[in-house]
């Protein structure tokens, strides 16, 4: 049985979880906080490299910008592939105007970008233009999900 190593989104503590676990919505051990969040999560620079350095789990990361039409055009699209992918990926978002650091240390040329991470290193992005339904097949083959097909109802954006 697997054991995956998931960062708390509120109290950032690093707990250990059976994959069987993952179907009753496991707790922090520190504070009962849901591990899979089924929400983006806002995160700093801090959180960013903690959840990266310790998730086992991929994390797909948003760098956003209040700026950006596209951005929140993409925002209901990304919110609902949290849910769809809860138990596949752990998903961040990063405003990158806030947190320029990152920004450039990911040397961003569009905004959005859509960046993959397993085991802290980056392993696919994809950035701009992309639409709804490309991002959902760009995370279906990225996170290798082997899922009954399941109709996926666009946003109304």
């Amino acid at each position: 049985m697997a054991i995956y190593v998931l960062v708390c989104p509120s109290c950032h503590v690093v707990n250990k979880v059976l994959e069987n676990s993952f179907l009753n919505a496991p707790l922090c051990s520190a504070c009962d906080t849901k591990l899979l969040s089924a929400l983006p999560i806002e995160a700093d620079e801090k959180l960013f490299h903690h959840v990266i350095n310790h998730s086992t789990l991929p994390v797909m990361v948003t760098f956003w910008a209040s700026w950006s039409g596209r951005s929140h055009e993409m925002a209901e699209a990304v919110s609902s592939f949290a849910v769809l992918f809860q138990q596949d990926a752990v998903f961040l978002r990063i405003n990158s105007k806030q947190e320029q650091v990152l920004a450039n240390t990911y040397k961003l040329v569009d905004i959005p970008t859509f960046i993959l991470f397993k085991s802290g290193v980056e392993y696919h992005r994809v950035q701009g233009g992309i639409g709804e339904r490309e991002l959902h097949a760009w995370l279906e083959r990225y996170l290798r999900v082997k899922r009954k097909k399941q109709p996926h109802h666009h946003s109304s954006v």
